[in-house]
């Protein structure tokens, strides 16, 4: 189905009117498309369509951190771009999404325009070339990506395409069978004589049949993915569900902030690679995080999605799709210099063929064309290799890190707010705590990513948490007290007297 609006998506909802609750959806491949693209998504890219309102953990705390630090605090200038605006690996298989939910990740090449350097090359902004110091400035559209066409021409992003699917309330997918609505029927306490209303929702670039535009409702669904146990629902009756607050890795030591009774932190006292190791967790593609830690806060039902790529759903999954949302990777160069959850990311492009004009300069990705458009001069072809963007220099093999070295100190609060470090921010953040700073102590952690069972001490004021990064990285996405949840001991539950 087309309009003028562009393709349309059509997703049929199965609603309990009684409850107010939708009980599942049935749709095309198109619309399970979407759904699974949620799990290619950078972290980062997913807070700034949600306006920083994703509602996630701390992220959305991590993310305004990387906005209002300044830019000398950062290896390069594109590595705060990278951070504020990370590319998605798989950005080609886009282009097959009837509806699309990120219109602001253009895949564009940069390249330096000076003749002293043609054999470089950036999919980042605000690149530096290594040769002569300028900026990479030249906006290229890339020829399509062959890649994302693989298969037979009807096939979706990442479903093949023929049949009908299932999609559940909390995002479980499978394929339509009469088998699996009677059993979603029992599970409910329903009867085919129930009163169950069916109601069509209509998605396209540009309107939906609901009072909100296609996007937003994307938007919404995602946002709903992760907080929500009930997504369908949220979006469709509007109750989103309010929820309850192989690279070798050095040890990274803090200074902990926090009160006597070890009750709460109040801020920890970092150098870069700990603030390094936060912003990384913006170019992360959502399902590296599932893959990581094994789920999603129970607070969420994205990790339905995950499960049903190679579960309920897997016969639907287009051959060689399935480690895309498996296993995605970041984009090139977008790893950060301490790897804890063990993301791969792309390797770089070499050899890319770029076409220029000999008289105007005009540049071409198209080799097979060998006449201007502009001026009808002939082109000739020169190769580039791709450009690290967190290399001042543009030279390959950095440390991978976002941050400068040095001596550099910054503050973490406990929901992941990073600050450069001064007696005004420590003060500020002391007297909005309303603890007196008698009942404040100060240790200094160990921090590793040993999987071995915890190993505390407490000599001259250290302990030692093997894990405890790992802690820090899911509480980053579970909760928006971070430090004291993955940092503190474990409370004592109280137990009744009898």
């Amino acid at each position: 189905m087309s309009t003028n609006a562009g393709p349309t998506v059509a997703v049929k909802l199965f609603i309990d009117k009684e409850k107010q609750r939708v009980l599942f959806a049935e749709s095309d491949k198109e619309f399970v498309d979407v759904l699974f693209s949620f799990l290619t998504l950078p972290l980062g890219a997913i807070v700034r369509l949600l306006g920083k309102q994703s509602g996630v953990g701390c992220l959305d705390e991590v993310y305004k951190s990387v906005e209002s630090l300044g830019t000398e605090h950062f290896q390069t200038e594109a590595c705060k771009t990278m951070l504020l605006r990370p590319l998605n690996a798989v950005a080609s298989h886009f282009d097959r999404l009837k509806v699309k939910l990120d219109y602001t990740n253009p895949r564009s090449v940069y390249v330096c325009s000076s003749s002293c350097c043609e054999r470089q090359f950036s999919l980042v902004p605000d690149v530096i070339c290594k040769t002569c110091k300028g900026q990479l400035h030249n906006l290229l559209e890339p020829p399509s990506d062959h890649s994302a066409t693989v298969g037979c021409d009807s096939d979706g992003a990442f479903v093949k395409s023929g049949q009908k699917l299932i999609i559940t309330d909390d995002l479980q997918v499978a394929p339509a069978s009469t088998c699996l609505v009677f059993s979603l029927l029992d599970k409910f306490g329903l009867n085919e004589k129930a009163d169950i209303e069916e109601k069509f929702i209509d998605l396209n670039n540009k309107k939906v049949s609901l009072p909100t535009a296609s996007l937003q409702l994307i938007l919404s669904l995602l946002k709903r993915s992760l907080t929500s146990n009930e997504p369908l629902t949220g979006i469709y009756f509007d109750t989103l569900q309010e929820t309850k607050d192989t690279h070798k890795f050095h040890v990274i030591k803090i200074k902990l902030i926090q009160t006597a009774d070890s009750s709460t932190v109040l801020y920890a006292e970092v150098v870069q690679d700990f603030v390094d190791l936060l912003f990384g967790l913006l170019s992360v593609p959502l399902g590296s995080i599932i893959k990581a830690h094994g789920h999603w806060p129970p607070n969420g039902s994205v990790d339905n999605l995950y499960r049903g790529v190679d579960g309920s759903a897997s016969g639907c999954i287009r051959e060689g799709c399935k480690s895309l949302l498996l296993s995605p990777k970041l984009a090139t160069f977008f790893g950060c210099s301490i790897n804890a959850l063990e993301a791969k990311e792309l390797d770089p492009q070499v050899f890319l063929s770029i076409n220029k004009c000999s008289l105007c300069y005009k540049l071409y990705l198209d080799c097979n064309n060998n006449t201007c458009t502009s001026c009808g001069a002939s082109t000739y072809a020169f190769y580039c290799d791709e450009v690290d963007p967190k290399s001042a220099g543009g030279a390959h093999g950095t440390s991978g890190a976002y941050i400068k070295g040095g001596m550099r100190n910054f503050i973490v609060t406990n929901d992941l707010r990073v600050l450069h470090f001064s007696l005004a921010n420590s003060l500020q953040i002391l007297r909005a705590s309303n603890i007196l700073k008698e009942k404040l102590v100060e240790k200094e952690l160990a921090l590793d990513k040993t999987q071995s069972s915890p190993c505390i001490r407490f000599s001259l004021g250290h302990w030692a948490l093997p894990a405890q990064v790992l802690k820090v990285l899911r509480a980053a996405v579970a909760t928006r007290e971070a430090l004291s949840s993955a940092l503190l001991p474990p409370k004592k539950k109280s137990h009744p007297h009898h």
